[in-house]
C-alpha cells in the first residue's frame, strides 16, 4: 500500500490490518519519517513492513514494490502532468517488479470520455495506463470528500474571507463522502473484496448541495456564510484575485489556500458539479465494506469540536 503517511492512506493502512495478517502487508511512503510515529511504532509491532518508496522515483518504487502481489495506488495532489508522470512511474514499476493487480483512487468523471471534467482528466489518463499494463485492477472513484468542506472550507470563509464564499456549482448537489469511508474501501479493495476488473463510484448515502452543508454548520457556529454564485470566469478571476493561484506550481504565500489547492481545484471541482455529473448516490460503500456510508449530518457532528463558533 502507497502513501500511508497520508490522511486517505493512514486510515486505510489501519483497515487493512483488521481484514489481512499484518505480516503479509507492505506499506509505503516516500519518507518513512513522514508517517505519524505513533502509526510507524504500532505498525512495526504487528509485524509489518515500512519501506520507501517516492512515486517520483523509479526504482525506487521497483525495489518497494518486490515481493508484492497485490497495490494501492493512491493518487497525488500534484494536478497536471506531474501527477500522470508520478502515477505512471509507479504502475509501471509495479509491473517490473512483479505486482499482479492495482487498486486505483480514481475519481468520480474519469469514466467520461469526451470532454472530461478537468480534475477528471488526470485520473482519467492513470485508469488507461493501467489498463494499458495489463495487470488485474479495481477503480475506486471517489466522489468530492465533504470533510474538506467542513474542516477547511467554511473555517476559510468566516476567518479569512469576511464570513463570505463564492461558487460556481449553480445550486447542484453532489453524493458527498466522508474520506473514511473512502479509505475503507480502499483496503477492502486491496483485500479482494471487490470484483476484478470492475470500477466502483464511491460516495455517501444522500446528495447535498454545498450552499446545504454551509447553512447546516451556519446552525452550529453562530456565523453567517454569505453565499454567493458565479459563473467559471468569474470564480478564477475572483480566486486569483485573492493570492489564490491557478496551478498547484504557482505561488502560494498570499493564497488563504494552503499550498496545493490551486484555483483550478477549487473551480474545476465545482464547474464538475455543476454539469450534474456529481448527483449520483450508490452502494458501493456498503457493498465493499459491509457498513454503511456515514451521513453528512452524521459527518459533521463528527468534526463541530474542530470548526470555529461564534463567541
Amino acid at each position: 500500500m502507497n502513501g500511508v503517511d497520508g490522511q486517505l492512506g493512514s486510515v486505510a493502512a489501519q483497515e487493512l490490518l483488521t481484514l489481512v495478517d499484518p505480516e503479509d502487508v507492505i506499506l509505503c511512503a516516500p519518507s518513512l519519517d513522514k508517517i505519524a510515529p505513533e502509526n510507524r511504532a504500532s505498525w512495526t509491532d504487528a509485524g509489518v513492513e515500512l519501506r520507501e518508496a517516492s512515486y517520483d522515483d523509479y526504482d525506487q518504487c521497483v525495489t518497494a514494490y518486490k515481493g508484492a502481489d497485490r497495490m494501492l495506488l493512491i493518487s497525488t495532489w500534484a494536478i497536471g502532468e506531474t501527477r500522470r508522470i508520478q502515477h505512471r512511474n509507479a504502475i509501471n514499476a509495479a509491473k517490473a517488479a512483479g505486482v499482479g493487480y492495482i487498486a486505483y483512487t480514481s475519481f468520480n468523471g474519469a469514466e467520461i470520455a469526451d470532454d472530461t471534467p478537468l480534475i477528471a482528466s488526470d485520473h482519467r489518463v492513470t485508469e488507461q495506463d493501467i489498463l494499458e499494463s495489463g495487470l488485474e485492477y479495481n477503480f475506486q472513484r471517489n466522489m468530492l470528500y465533504y470533510d474538506n468542506l467542513i474542516l477547511m472550507f467554511y473555517p476559510l470563509a468566516v476567518l479569512k474571507n469576511n464570513a463570505e464564499w463564492m461558487s460556481n456549482i449553480h445550486g447542484k448537489k453532489c453524493g458527498y463522502v466522508l474520506r473514511e469511508d473512502c479509505s475503507r474501501v480502499a483496503a477492502a479493495l486491496l483485500a479482494g473484496k471487490g470484483e476484478p476488473n470492475t470500477a466502483y463510484t464511491i460516495t455517501g448515502p444522500e446528495l447535498f448541495s454545498e450552499a446545504e452543508l454551509f447553512a447546516e454548520i451556519d446552525k452550529q457556529t453562530g456565523f453567517t456564510v454569505t453565499y454567493g454564485d458565479c459563473s467559471t470566469e468569474e470564480l478564477y478571476e475572483y480566486w486569483m484575485g485573492k493570492g489564490v493561484p491557478k496551478t498547484v506550481q504557482g505561488d502560494f504565500s498570499a493564497s488563504i489556500f494552503p499550498p496545493g489547492v490551486c484555483a483550478d481545484d477549487i473551480v474545476g471541482n465545482n464547474a464538475s458539479l455543476a454539469s450534474g455529473h456529481f448527483e449520483r448516490v450508490t452502494t458501493a460503500v456498503e457493498d465493499l465494506t459491509g457498513r454503511k456510508p456515514v451521513a453528512v449530518r452524521d459527518g459533521l457532528k463528527k468534526y463541530l469540536d474542530l470548526i470555529p463558533r461564534k463567541a
